[in-house]
C-alpha cells in the first residue's frame, strides 16, 4: 500500500526517534549546606577543613530551634541619639495641651459645649431653651458626659503624645523589679486623684468615680443605691480598673513569680 511518504522512512532506514532528556544523575553523597539556616554571619560549615576545628568551634547557650554551631547572638540595637528626649518632649507638650483644654472645659469657655449631651438626652430633662435640669436625670447626666469627655481626652493626649512608646521606653524595657516599683508609684499616684478624699486630701477628684455611679443610676434607677454592698462593689471595682494598666505596664505577676522563685531556691542557712 502506498503510504505517500506519510509512515516509515526513505532508501528503507528508520527516522530517527525523538530524542529525550537524559536522567538525573544519582548524587553519591547528601549534599552538604554551605551555611545553617537563619544563621546568618556564621562560618560555613563548608569552611571546617577538619573534624578537629568543627569540634572546637563555640557552641554558646542559645534558645531552642537556633543552629549552634559557630552562633554568634546579633548585636543589640543601638538606641537613635535623644529619642528619649523627644519622647519627653512629646509627652509634656500633650500634657500642657490636655490640662489647657480641661482648664477651659471646668470654666466653662469651650463653645457648643454641652450640645452633644442635649442632643442625645430626652427633651423632658431639661428645662426648655436651657441646660437646667427638669428631673433628677437631668443632674446625673452631666456627670456622666463629663466623665466620657475626660476619659476621650486621656486618649487623645495619650495619643498625641505617644504615650505607649514613653512607657515602653522608661518602663517596660526594665528589668524587674525596678519596672514594677514604677508602675507601682504611677498607681499610687493616680489612686491619689481618683479617691482624694479617702487619703484627707482638699482637692477635687478626677471624673472617674462620679460618672460611674451616676451612669449606674440612670441605668438602674437611684433604687439601687439602698443596698450597701453595690457602693462597695463599684468602689471595689473602680480601684480593680484603675490598677490594671499599671499590673500590665510593671508586670506584677511576672516580678512576683521571679521574687517567689528566687526565694525558693535561695538555700537555708
Amino acid at each position: 500500500m502506498d503510504t505517500e511518504g506519510t509512515h516509515g522512512a526513505r532508501d528503507g532506514q528508520r527516522a530517527a526517534p525523538v530524542p529525550r532528556p537524559a536522567p538525573p544523575a544519582v548524587p553519591t553523597a547528601p549534599p552538604v549546606p554551605r551555611q545553617p539556616p537563619g544563621a546568618a554571619g556564621t562560618t560555613p560549615v563548608t569552611a571546617v577543613t577538619s573534624i578537629a576545628e568543627w569540634l572546637a568551634t563555640p557552641r554558646p547557650e542559645v534558645a531552642p530551634g537556633i543552629w549552634r554551631f559557630g552562633y554568634r547572638p546579633p548585636e543589640p540595637e543601638v538606641e537613635t541619639e535623644g529619642a528619649g528626649r523627644r519622647l519627653v518632649v512629646g509627652m509634656a507638650i500633650s500634657a500642657v495641651l490636655g490640662l489647657l483644654f480641661w482648664s477651659l472645659w471646668r470654666q466653662g469657655n469651650i463653645p457648643y459645649q454641652w450640645a452633644l449631651l442635649k442632643l442625645f438626652t430626652p427633651g423632658d430633662w431639661w428645662w426648655a431653651g436651657s441646660m437646667q435640669p427638669k428631673r433628677w436625670e437631668g443632674e446625673e447626666a452631666p456627670i456622666v458626659y463629663e466623665g466620657v469627655v475626660f476619659a476621650a481626652l486621656v486618649y487623645t493626649v495619650g495619643r498625641l503624645g505617644a504615650w505607649p512608646d514613653a512607657i515602653r521606653h522608661f518602663v517596660v524595657r526594665r528589668p524587674q523589679p525596678s519596672r514594677a516599683v514604677l508602675a507601682s508609684v504611677a498607681a499610687v499616684g493616680a489612686l491619689v486623684f481618683v479617691w482624694p478624699s479617702a487619703l484627707g486630701l482638699d482637692m477635687r477628684p478626677l471624673p472617674v468615680v462620679d460618672p460611674v455611679f451616676s451612669l449606674v443610676a440612670l441605668i438602674a434607677g437611684l433604687d439601687v443605691f439602698t443596698s450597701p454592698a453595690v457602693a462597695t462593689i463599684l468602689y471595689a471595682l473602680i480601684t480593680l480598673a484603675v490598677l490594671w494598666p499599671f499590673a500590665r505596664i510593671g508586670g506584677w505577676w511576672q516580678a512576683l513569680r521571679e521574687a517567689r522563685g528566687t526565694t525558693v531556691r535561695r538555700p537555708a542557712t
